[in-house]
């Protein structure tokens, strides 16, 4: 899903992400809120961010940074996008063409 995504490597954002979407699939909440009382989502996410924005966390957080990397895009560095000739987004394209010429908006 990353490289459909474009993304390329990972970010601290991401691991925050990550992180607290572990967390709260370990806990019995019922529903994922930002403002959750009981897990603190926006908090918990803010204060991972903060760590690994830490100057002082800098060699361990480019460590993490580089592992991940290495696990996730090793095989991507230059992610090719898949042909789209036979998909539903080709036909789409191709009807909107096909009104555009009819309509004279657009060359045939």
């Amino acid at each position: 899903m990353a490289r459909i995504h474009g993304m390329r490597a990972m970010t601290k954002a991401s691991i925050a992400y990550i992180a607290t979407q572990v967390r709260f699939s370990l806990t019995s909440a019922a529903v994922f809120s930002r403002t959750d009382l009981v897990t603190d989502s926006e908090r918990f996410y803010n204060s991972i961010v903060d760590l690994l924005e830490d100057p002082e966390e800098k060699d361990e957080v480019d460590s993490l940074l580089t592992w991940w990397n290495r696990q996730l895009f090793s095989a991507y560095a230059e992610p090719e996008r898949p042909s789209n000739t036979n998909t539903a987004l080709a036909k789409i394209r191709a009807k909107r063409m096909a009104l555009k010429a009819a309509a004279g908006l657009a060359p045939p």
